[in-house]
């Protein structure tokens, strides 16, 4: 599509914007002069480039995942064992499940968690398999279970299954694995998520590095540019999110920056032309009037034709 003027390049720094919430993770900017398009113009806005700071848990009761529930033989009910958040590699997770666990532990066993990189799986097991059963539950809404790679199921160690192992996936991340730049005073009717197959504010979808407490970067070599409906901005508000909207990223109040080019394009939408219906009924009335007055002068021939031959 055209350009039809010089773009404008807007400098975010989370510092700097108002109303940054507790996470660090949204706020707004309030331009001094309003970005207007002309009546033949539609605005456009792309995110050129970004920089993060890979300071969000990815074991923590705001993501819902930092628990663990089991029971030993004698034990009434279940233990909820309540993990301690940070960023994690599945060797560190695998040895604070393990302390919890034997800290937490009836009949003082001893667990052993080993993950098998070839096959991207933990097992577990305990010292004392032929004696004492373990249940570990894994359909608690708080559980660490994805990050172990283990399905919603209750897990059973005993003398017949002396260890489990991961029946799918282990994943570090939890699934969040992407943060996306949202907009969402800017609607557009461009982007769908399957979350819940509507329009979205969402601008750049962006692949986290599995490189905790460092810096990473965003440069698209083609930036997705969203076609906007308004065509006047006064300001400029941000979130950053995983997929889910409600669910915000947690930067621990790490600064981010974001760089956004806000494009004027030829509007190339055709107006329909000016139709009404007050005018549809006129235009019908008046073809009906000249109808009735052809046929009526049709009448008149007839009669007087009929008249002359008496």
């Amino acid at each position: 599509m055209t350009n039809t003027r010089g773009s404008n390049l807007i400098c975010l720094r989370s510092r700097d914007l108002q109303n940054t919430d507790v996470l660090g993770n949204s706020g707004r900017l309030v331009l001094q002069q309003p970005i207007i398009a002309n009546s033949n113009e539609k605005l456009y806005v792309c995110v050129m480039s970004a920089t993060f700071p890979n300071s969000w848990y990815n074991l923590s009761s705001y993501l819902n995942n930092n628990t663990i529930s089991f029971k030993e033989t004698s034990d009434s009910s279940f233990k909820v064992i309540t993990l301690e958040e940070g960023s994690y590699n599945i060797d560190e997770l695998m040895l604070e499940i393990k302390t919890k666990l034997q800290s937490n532990s009836t009949n003082s066993l001893t667990y052993t968690l080993t993950y098998n990189e070839i096959k991207n799986s933990v097992n577990i097991t305990h010292s004392n398999t032929s004696s004492i059963t373990t249940n570990i539950d894994f359909t608690n809404i708080n559980s660490c279970r994805r990050t172990l790679g283990f399905l919603s199921s209750i897990k059973t160690i005993d003398n017949s299954t002396t260890s489990i192992t991961s029946d799918r996936a282990v994943d570090i991340t939890d699934t969040y694995n992407s943060i996306y730049i949202r907009l969402p005073n800017l609607s557009n009717q461009k982007v769908i998520t399957s979350t819940n197959g509507r329009y979205s504010n969402i601008v750049a979808h962006i692949p986290v590095p599995l490189s905790r407490n460092t810096i990473f970067t965003y440069e698209p070599q083609k930036p997705f540019c969203m076609e906007l409906n308004q065509n006047n901005i006064t300001a400029i508000e941000v979130a950053i999110t995983f997929q889910d909207e409600e669910k915000r990223v947690h930067f621990g109040k790490g600064d981010w920056e974001i760089n956004l080019l806000i494009e004027y394009r030829l509007n190339m939408e055709k107006e329909a032309p000016p139709h009404t219906i007050h005018k549809n009924l006129l235009r019908q009335m008046k073809n009906y009037e000249k109808k009735q007055i052809q046929d009526n002068k049709h009448i008149q021939d007839i009669k007087q034709l009929i008249k002359n031959k008496k």
